[in-house]
Order: structure tokens, then sequence, then C-alpha cells
């Protein structure tokens, strides 16, 4: 099959020439292989043709040297225009800004090549270009093998089976203490694109599914870390063991500088008790330089046990373990975790969930399943960043499904039907486990990515240096007043918070029209009690409320028509950051609009309003080819700091195709 394809795509035509010019281009490593590929297809060519005409030669193949050929993967094109009538004065100023290519790095063009033999040895290289559209601060990008070439090896023996992996970036996963990427409870706006997103035959497939599964395919990064080393899995072991782990490097533990020294180790092991338990111990250490001479370093480790319990209606999940963080001289000393997780089946008859987690300031580990506050996650080496990309590091607000270390939380999910919609929605509670000195931080969900663009991984900037961006998410930092403080003690007081997230998703028909509608409604509080959902603004110390509402229509088989509608508003206390205003403003605007304001109803914090609307349209131009179109309204204003003005449009195309 490969060498058919070969003979027919390129023929005789194909000269050493273009074999050169692939070797300079691609790098040796992949041009020895073209050759040999091309090679091989001549040779087939010549071989046929002596056949035919009863001259010449030539030995016959005794067997195929390779067994499959796989290519697969995606070409994506990205263009916006950005007109702003309200900018920031000290950021990113331009009213008007028209580019191509993805700012977050993301690939224009993926393809991934592999050839297996028949003794199961694999050869796969990865090839990525970037964009090519970066205008003249940047060199234009051609095609690399930044993700590397991957080599595979598997041995099936009467002891088991291994497999065995070395080379470029490979995605893994183990446990959430240990090595997992976050997925949370994939609650979200579908009017924003992301790269990973799949190319489905049909446009709607990709909203229908969301409502169907309640999960959003995005490929084997999601939920997965990246690595580059060496892999290795053993399965069909003696006792129903299993083995897997990885030695190499992580992407989440670079060093101070590229060529000094680091390392990240982990591995499990796990085995089968019986059809229903399951048993398993993981293990992580890292290590990495933090200075240009390789005397101070960072290093943790992490030790965890973990058991599975599957019933009928119910699986539980537990994981408990112990780490150790240090740089240089300075140790965090032990600490612990504990996550315990209650997911109910389908089938199940009360669909009600429940998690909780004890993670201790001490515990630290940036590849896992959680933010850590007690140290800075950076990225010290990224050309371009510096030691400006980071998480939300001041006590965070987060949503469900998103733990943090030096904090103890108990979450409860449910998921039914009602009316015809699938409903489903969370509350949880947490709470510091150790007072800090820092102030908080939160996420813009409404205008978040938006604003993200207008300064790529920044740190600290915007009109009052609070805002932080990091991939397709800006975070905001907030001060806390002297009132929190004891004097010559520090902080008194453990913040905690609460997290309401209500969903409804509903898909049918219309006009003989299929339709989709998604409405998503958020509520995060900080305060000092334990409860604060139930309580006004001007008790907690910050209140966060979003309403996101999506809309999508199949006009056609091959056309969705798509609108969007967004707010979110943050109220602070007067134990927060005072504005610039020369007095408060109504924290009620349908009061203040009416006329019937109140002395209660007006703060001199935060006051924030975050407004957006959207249009888009989804069109299959082929077979696994698309075109997406977004065109936005945005607005970010708080009356109480004068230069937190932002409004605009916005307008992106995309063209995405998989192959």
């Amino acid at each position: 099959m490969g060498l058919q394809f070969f003979e027919k795509s390129f023929g005789r035509a194909l000269s050493w020439s273009l074999i050169l010019g692939m070797a300079k281009t691609m790098g040796w490593a992949l041009g020895l292989w073209a050759c040999l590929m091309m090679a091989s297809s001549c040779w087939a060519q010549e071989l046929h043709d002596h056949a035919e005409g009863g001259v010449g030669m030539v030995c016959p193949l005794v067997k195929d040297p390779v067994a499959r050929i796989q290519c697969s993967g995606f070409y994506r094109f990205l263009g916006y225009m950005r007109h702003q009538t309200e900018v920031f004065p000290n950021n990113s100023g331009k009213r008007i800004a028209i580019a191509s290519g993805d700012f977050f790095r993301e690939p224009m063009l993926m393809a991934r090549l592999g050839l297996v033999n028949k003794e199961g040895v694999s050869f796969g290289a990865s090839l990525m270009v970037n964009s090519l559209y970066k205008g003249p601060a940047f060199e234009n990008a051609g095609v690399t093998l930044d993700l590397g070439i991957n080599t595979q090896m598997e041995f099936q023996r009467d002891w088991g089976k291994l497999i065995l992996k070395t080379g470029g970036v490979s995605w893994y996963r183990q446990s959430r203490l240990t090595v997992w990427g976050n997925r949370s409870f994939n609650r979200m706006s579908l009017f924003d694109r992301r790269p990973q997103h799949a190319v489905h035959d049909a446009p709607m497939d990709h909203y229908s599914q969301y409502v169907e599964n309640g999960l959003m395919d995005m490929g084997v990064r999601y939920g997965s870390r990246a690595f580059q080393g060496v892999f290795l899995t053993a399965t069909q072991l003696p006792g129903d063991v299993k083995v897997k782990g990885v030695i190499g490097k992580s992407n989440f533990n670079r060093s101070f500088a590229e060529y000094r020294d680091n390392f990240t180790g982990t591995f499990r092991v796990s085995k089968e008790m019986s059809p229903k338990h399951r048993l398993a111990v993981n293990s992580l250490r890292s290590s990495a330089d933090i200075d240009s001479t390789g005397s101070e370093t960072r290093r943790y480790f992490v030790h965890t046990a973990e058991w599975k319990h599957d019933r009928e209606n119910v699986v539980i999940l537990a994981e408990g373990g112990l780490g150790r963080y240090a740089e240089g001289d300075r140790s965090l000393g032990l600490g612990e975790a504990v996550f315990l997780d209650v997911r109910p089946k389908a089938q199940s008859r009360f669909p009600l969930g429940m998690r909780f987690y004890r993670i201790s300031p001490q515990f630290v580990n940036v590849t896992g399943n959680f933010l850590n506050t007690s140290v800075l996650e950076v990225f010290p080496n990224v050309q371009g960043i510096g030691a400006t990309v980071r998480s939300p590091f001041q006590s965070p607000m987060m949503g469900l499904g998103s733990p943090v270390n030096n904090r103890q939380g108990l979450e409860v999910n449910a998921h039914g039907q009602w009316a015809g919609w699938d409903v489903n929605g969370g509350i949880g509670i947490s709470s510091e486990l150790e007072a800090t000195d820092g102030g908080l931080s939160f996420y813009h969900y409404v205008n978040g990515e938006t604003i993200s663009r207008l300064y790529l991984f920044g740190q600290g900037w915007g009109p009052y240096n609070a805002i932080s961006s990091v991939y397709r998410r800006s975070f905001e930092q907030v001060a806390l007043t002297d009132t929190t403080f004891v004097a010559g003690a520090g902080m008194n007081l453990k913040k905690r918070f609460n997290t309401l997230e209500l969903q409804a998703k509903k898909q049918g028909q219309v006009l003989e029209k299929k339709f989709v509608f998604l409405a998503l409604h958020r509520v995060n509080t900080a305060q000092r009690e334990w409860l604060g959902l139930g309580q006004g603004w001007s008790q907690n110390f910050l209140t966060q409320t979003s309403t996101e509402l999506d809309w999508m229509v199949e006009v056609t088989p091959k056309t969705v028509l798509l609108a969007h509608a967004a707010w979110e508003r943050i109220l602070g206390n007067h134990e927060t950051d005072m504005g610039d205003a020369p007095e408060g403003s109504s924290t009620n605007v349908l009061r203040s609009v009416l006329g019937l304001e109140r002395t209660e109803d007006v703060n001199q914090a935060r006051n924030q309003r975050s407004s957006r609307m959207g249009v888009g349209l989804d069109v299959t131009l082929a077979p696994q080819m698309h075109l997406y179109l977004r065109h936005q309204w945005y607005r970010f204003v708080d009356p109480n700091f004068l230069d937190n003005k932002l409004r605009g449009t916005e307008t992106m195309l995309e063209l995405k195709m998989s192959f």
C-alpha cells in the first residue's frame, strides 16, 4: 500500500536533488527516512518494468520492510481583526490590529508520520510549522521537528507484554496527585474555538456530542502532561500487575537555563485485586538547576497510594500520599495530600457525586491536578516569555474540579434530566489550611481570552498592574487592606471560598432545524466565614458572578449559525483595595437606572462589569475541512477604577482541515 502510494505520487520524476532538498529542510533524520522510502518506490517500479519487458536481473524482495505507514495531522489558518474604541491607556493601546497566526504559539500545520514493521518496531516523527505570519519582529518559521522523532518497540513474551518508547515529546498521565491534566468538569461556553477541537463530519456534531457526553474532545494533549524521555509500559505480567513510567524531562520542570540540568522521573505499579478493586502506588521525583552555577537546585518528590472500587452504581477513587519540596537551602518540609472522588454511573438512580481534597502547603507538584500557591510556577527559559508565565498565585478563587494546595475542600455535583433539559451543577466549599499574607486572585470568565490577547503571557500589566495573562486566560490580583492583618503577626485569618455552578443543555428541532442551547451560570465568593453564597457582597472580600448563553442552529447539514451572550460582575468590599474615582458607584445597575439607588448599594472597591455579544458561522467546505467565523462585541468597565475601560469588536476567521 505504501509503495503504491509513493509510486503513484512521485514515480520516476522524483530526482535525487529533491530528496537532498528535503533532507536540508527537514533535518538529516527525516531526509534519510525519505531517501529510503523513495528508493524503495523506485526499486519497486524498476522491478515491475524489468519483469514486464523481460530485461535485466533484479532480486525479488523477500518481505515488505514496512508493514504499515501512517500519516495524520491538520492544517489550521487563523486570522483576526480587532477594533477598539476604548483602550487601556498604558498597555497595548492599539485601537486597530490585523494579524494572522495563532499568538498562543499553536502550530498552523502538524503532520505525524509513522512506520511500523512486522516485528512491532515503529518509527515516528511529528512535524510542526508555526505561523509564518508574525511580522518583522519574528523570524519566519519553517518545517521543524520541535516535537521530535519517536521510536517505539513492542515485545510479547510468555511473562508479559513490554512497550518501550523514546525520542521526542509524548503526552502522559498517571494519577491526580502525580501526573494529571486538569479537565475540571468541562463546563464551558462553546463559542470560542480551541485549536484542539476536532473537525467533525458535520459542524453540528461538535455541539451535539457535547450535550450527549458532557465532554469536549480536545485530543491526546487534553488532560495530559508533556514529557520527553524514555517511556515504559508493561502489561499482562504475572499476578495481573501493570507497570508504567517515564524518565526524562517535563515541560513544567524547567531549569534556570536551557543548557542546565533538569530531570523528572515518575512510575506507577498497579494490580487488579478483583474485577471491582484496583490498588496502585505512584512515585514522582524532580530536580532542576535554578541558578547559573548549578549549585542551587529546585527538587521535590511525591509518593502516593491509590485505590479504586467499582460498585454497581458508583465508582470510588481515593489517593493519598506525602511530598517534600526544597529550593536550595530552603525546605518546606514534609506534607500530606488526600483526594477522594465518589462518582455515580449513568444508570444510577441518584446521580450525586462528591469530591473531597486536602493538600498541605508543603505538598508541591507542578505536574499534578492542582494549583500550587506555596511556590511560584514559572517557565524560566522560554524564549520571549521569560519568567512571566504563571498560574494564579495569591489565594485563587477557582471553579469546581480545580484543587489548590494549602487548602481543603468539599464539592458536591449532580446531574439529571428535567423537562427535556440536561441539567448539571455543583457546589463547593474550601478553606486555607494556613493563613497567608497575600491577597486574592480570580480568573475572568467573560472576556478573559480576549483580554489575554492584548498582552500575551504578560504578568502584572493593565492600567493598575493587576492583570496577568496565561494560556488563553487572564486573571487579576486583588490586594487586601491592613484590616486583615495583626501588627507584628501578619495575616490573622484563613480565607474561605464558595463556588456554585449550574449548567443547562438542550438539543431539539425548531422549524425542522436542529438546535443546541447552552446556559452556564457561576458564582464564586471569598470571605472569612465558611458560607458566603448567602451573604451580601459587602460581607465577602470578593463576589464574582457570570452567565454565558450559547445558541446553535443547523441552517443546512453543512452550515451552523451561532449566537452568544455573556455577562460578568466582580464586586469587592471595603477590605479590598479602593479605586481612584472621586466617589463610589452603584453595585446594582438596575436600581441605578431606575433612580432607586440606596446607600448600601454603593461601594468604592472593585465594581467590574464585563459583557460580550457574538455571532458565528461554521461551514463545511469539504470532508474534514471546515471554515469557522466569529465576530464579537466586548466591553470591560469599572466606574471605581477610572482607567479600567475597554470596548471594541473582534472578528476571527479559522480554516481547519484534518487528514
